[in-house]
Formats: structure tokens, sequence, C-alpha cells
């Protein structure tokens, strides 16, 4: 496993989008349309694009490799930013400059950018990557049901060793794509995107890091959470929860607040939000917004219209629809 193994696997599993393309226009168009707005610079007298760009859509993220096959630069452009980027070098090396904070990566050494500041990147020849895009609804929603707070989420630039294990998690992911288990299942993608995004919320420094004794949450309340999740389309009370957790409601809801800074219903409705964006953002043939809902752990479709516009600023029907 690791970087390599993942580019292995994306290149076949993904689109080859561009192909050692020299146009510096249509390299900015596919990977404005791919990865996020920006503008291009290519670096030296004489020097050429070749540059190849392959893209392995997911869920919520995709898998990208991209390689110019100059010296360039590339910063911020024109356009609304909605990700997060997750850069993974695979060769050479590469400048990136991200609000106030700089780093430099090489392979062993990757970076994070949100779409909160302006951002510019100085890529040697040789420099080659996956650079994964992540949702940045979604990363905030997952933020909100680990911490219990909302709004943006600031990563420090240059990733921590931790992070290393998302290599593995993103092979499973792509090795998903367009298999019999995920045609059977589609709701396993979503299960290893939402991996991946608690993975970098916990092992890297941002701005809801979370305290030592909330980010190590007691096997009481991590079987809590664990028993919740493989129940979200059922009617769940706090007094069940306790009782299959073996505790009393008043120390469990002490035990959440303790160490998550929210209550066990309080997790639960995050949860319970979440799985639903997942699904619906799919598009499927057949789903409804009623089939969601009731999939969810929502038996009243106002509540749950209600509470889903509240955090993602738009209805179910009208996400349903975007996806189709």
């Amino acid at each position: 496993m690791g970087v390599p193994a993942l580019v292995e696997l994306a290149g076949e599993r993904g689109r080859a989008v561009l192909r050692d393309t020299d146009d510096a226009d249509e390299v900015i168009e596919a990977c404005t349309g791919t990865l996020r707005p920006h503008a291009l610079t290519v670096r030296g007298s004489g020097s050429r694009l070749s540059t190849r760009l392959t893209h392995v859509p997911l869920q919520d993220l995709s898998v990208n490799l991209l390689r110019y096959g100059a010296e360039v630069t590339v910063s911020s452009g024109d356009g609304v930013l909605d990700d997060y980027l997750l850069t993974l070098p695979v060769a050479g090396a590469g400048r990136f400059r991200y609000g106030g904070e700089d780093a430099v990566a090489t392979p062993g050494q990757g970076v994070i950018i949100g779409p909160h500041r302006e951002f510019e990147f100085a890529f040697d020849e040789a420099y080659d990557q996956v650079v994964v895009r992540l949702d940045r609804a979604r990363v905030e929603s997952v933020a909100a049901a680990l911490t219990g707070e909302v709004g943006p989420v600031h990563f420090d630039l240059a990733l921590a060793p931790g992070v290393a294990s998302v290599d593995g998690l993103m092979e499973s992911a792509v090795s998903l794509v367009d298999s019999t288990a995920s045609a059977h299942r589609p709701q396993l993608i979503w299960q290893f995107e939402q991996l991946i995004i608690e993975t970098l919320l916990l092992a890297q420094p941002n701005s809801r890091t979370l305290a030592p004794e909330m980010g190590a949450t007691s096997p009481r309340v991590r079987q809590a959470m664990d028993f919740m999740v493989d129940r979200l389309g059922e009617p769940l009370t706090v007094t069940a929860i306790a009782e299959a957790c073996g505790t009393s409601v008043r120390s469990l809801q002490a035990a959440f607040r303790r160490e998550l800074g929210t209550s066990p219903v309080q997790w639960l409705r995050a949860q319970r939000l979440e799985r639903a964006h997942a699904l619906l953002t799919t598009g499927a043939p057949g789903l409804s917004v009623t089939d969601v809902a009731y999939r969810c752990g929502f038996f009243h479709l106002g509540e749950f219209g209600a509470a889903f516009r509240a955090r993602y600023g738009t209805t179910p029907s009208a996400l349903l629809a975007s996806r189709r």
C-alpha cells in the first residue's frame, strides 16, 4: 500500500482527461473543471507543457493524478472555491503557499489546502502528484458531527505523519469504483470517504482539532457511537442507547458533553443528516426524498427538510434534483 499503489490503481480505474497536452488554455479548463479555478504560468524560456490528468470520481471525493511536465506556477484564479485539496507528491518538488503558510512538498511530505485563502504553487519539471479533492460541505459536516461546532475548517498546510494512513483508505475506496460490491452496496464508498475525512480531522492539526480528552473517546462513548451508527434508520431514544451500553442516561450524556462537546441525541442527528446528504448526492435511480428520510431515521418529512436546509443551505429535493 502507499502512494505508488494508489497511483497504479487510479491509473487503471480513472479516466484520462489530458494526455501530454501542451495547450495552456486546455490545461487550465480541464484542471478547473476537475479540481478548482486557478491561473497557470509556464516558467522558463521555451518551456512547454506536457500535461497528464487522470480523474477518478467517488462521491464527495475524487482522486486525481496530475503532472504538468514543465516548471509551472499555479495560483488563485476567479471563481468560488468549494473544496479542500490533499496533495501527495509522487516525484519532484513543489513549493506551496497558502495564506501566510509555506511548505515544500516532496515524496513522503504532502500538503492540504482549503478554500479560504489565496494560494500559489511552484512546481519543478519533474513534479508529479496525487490530488485528492474533498467537498467542502462534506468536510465541514463531518467536523460538525465530531466536535458539535459548525463553520469553516482550517488545516495546517504541511501534512502530519499520521495522515499517511489515508493512502490505504483511498486505495480501498478507488478499488470499489465500478465494482460489484459498490453496485450492490453504494454506501461502501460513502463509508470509506467518511473514514478518510475523519482521519484527516483527527490526524492533521486544524482549527477544530479536538482537545486530548475529546479526541481519545472512552470505550463507553465509542460503544454508544457505534451502536447509533449501526441503527441510523431506527427510532432510538437516549434511554435505549444508554441501556445498550450498560450505563445511565445521565452518565452517558455527561460523557458525550465532556468528550465530544455535544449530546448523544445531537450527535445522532448530525450522523443521520450526514448519511442523508450522502445518499441524496448519489442521485441513484428511483431514490426519493421520502426513502432517504426513512432510511436515515427521520419519520417526519417537515422536520427532516428543515433540519437538512439548516445544515446544508438547500432542501433535500433540490439536492437530489441537481444530481440527476
